[in-house]
């Protein structure tokens, strides 16, 4: 007959096992102890966190604890950088310190917009938390369909600009600019001259700090003439200001 002992250990080592089989570490930036840690006698979340190189507040994240006190010897703590195996060819990785989406699509080798389209919970692309838990396409998923551009209009890059600069400019999201232009792996680096795929019925732009008309005509591949025409309420092509809409079509 099994003693209460012998049951409460049976399904310790179950549980262990199914860990160890559903999850497994990244390539890059997982944990040095590993995808998981079993707690020990003597244990709490700031010594796993110190002997683990992440944070208290990671583990609680990537464990859903409420409590950093409220844990039990052989406890099994999934770690920061590891892989959980999911389903319908979308797997769970827990976020760790200093990855960014544009790093996980380069990991999981995907897009960002698919990324992003898998985490409609995440409002800012920019922010994501040590021990989070982030949707990526399992390693046997199809590649994601590059968006149709017949419906688009060519940007083209100046000094100064970045991706969010861009998107505020131009009223549309950043989420929405990142799927047009799946081409750029990291939002945080574009180039002078470098053309992206904005919606085709945009017809203005906002003026931010620092544009000139010229700039903004070049943008678009037009003639400061051409914009000119469009905008006659300007007399004066130096005197713009920030916020101020200008029509482009």
């Amino acid at each position: 007959m099994f003693t209460k002992k012998s049951i409460r250990w049976f399904i310790f080592v179950t549980l262990l096992v199914l860990l160890i089989v559903c999850t497994e570490p990244v390539m890059a930036g997982s944990s040095p102890c590993g995808g998981s840690v079993t707690v020990v006698s003597g244990d709490s979340l700031y010594k796993i966190a110190t002997r683990c190189g992440t944070s208290v507040f990671a583990l609680k994240l990537a464990n859903d604890l409420t409590d950093a006190d409220q844990i039990k010897v052989g406890q099994v703590l999934l770690m920061p950088g590891v892989v959980i195996k999911g389903s319908n060819n979308v797997d769970i990785y827990i976020v760790n310190h200093g990855d960014t989406l544009s790093e996980l699509a380069r990991l999981f080798n995907t897009t960002l917009s698919n990324i992003i389209s898998l985490n409609p919970s995440i409002k800012n692309i920019n922010l994501i938390f040590a021990g989070q838990h982030v949707n990526v396409p399992s390693p046997n998923s199809a590649p994601p369909e590059d968006p149709p551009v017949d419906d688009t209009k060519i940007y083209i890059v100046q000094r100064g600009d970045w991706m969010n600069k861009i998107s505020n400019r131009l009223s549309i999201s950043l989420t929405e600019l990142i799927k047009l232009n799946p081409q750029v792996k990291n939002i945080n680096i574009i180039y002078v001259n470098q053309k992206l795929n904005i919606p085709e019925e945009i017809s203005s732009v906002i003026v931010a700090r620092g544009d000139t008309l010229q700039k903004i005509a070049d943008s678009f591949g037009m003639s400061l003439e051409a914009l000119m025409k469009l905008n006659p309420e300007i007399k004066n092509p130096n005197q713009i200001y920030a916020g101020q809409v200008i029509k482009i079509q």
